[in-house]
């Protein structure tokens, strides 16, 4: 939770132009899962949910 919360704050200040740009040292979604059972620490997708959430809130329409 709190890498995607830390991607998501980053994320909305790019956005908004409070900065530039910026790097989200996080780690992968699903990095300790096994084919068919998660594991570890990692069950949310930061990427995915940060793009919806910018979609949904801030109308923006394409996200590299």
């Amino acid at each position: 939770r709190m890498a995607v919360g830390c991607l998501l704050e980053l994320s909305f200040k790019v956005a908004a132009g409070e900065i530039k740009n910026g790097f989200a040292i996080i780690r992968p979604p699903g990095h300790h899962a096994e084919e068919s059972t998660a594991m570890g620490f990692c069950f949310f997708n930061s990427v995915a949910i940060s793009a919806k959430l910018l979609q949904q809130k801030l109308s923006v329409g394409r996200i590299l």
